[in-house]
This record gives structure tokens, sequence and C-alpha cells, in this order.
């Protein structure tokens, strides 16, 4: 889902306002993401997707939803 969010971004108008990182949660450690840490132990349903370092999506990843929030940024 990573890839397919990320390559559809790359293809639309906000391709130049976002970057992204995937966090493997088994092995990545999670010390720089104290706050991503917080919101992931409490439970939502994996993938989560943060946008600015807050929890925009939790389970699968909707491509346009996600186009839309970062347009609006």
């Amino acid at each position: 889902m990573y890839d397919e969010l990320y390559k559809f971004l790359k293809e639309t108008d906000v391709k130049d306002k976002f970057e992204m990182t995937f966090i493997d949660l088994e092995k990545d450690d999670l010390t720089d993401y104290e706050n991503e840490g917080k919101v992931i132990d409490k439970g939502y349903q994996l993938p989560i997707t943060f946008i600015n370092g807050k929890p925009a999506f939790s389970g699968k990843v909707d491509q346009f939803k996600a186009y839309q929030v970062l347009k609006r940024i």
C-alpha cells in the first residue's frame, strides 16, 4: 500500500508537497516517533497514516482522500 500511495501521489499536483516514510513496526526503532508510537499503542487498525505528525487514517489507505488532505495543506 505504501508504494501504491507514493506512486499515486507522485503523479499528482501535490508531488512536491509531501515526504513519506514507511515505518516497519517489527523492525524499526520508534524512538524518533514518540507521538506516533502513542497512537500505535492504542491499537488502531494498521496501517496508520500520519500527515504532519497527526493520525489521518487507520486501515486501508484511500489514495484520493490522502490526496485531498495534502491538497489542502
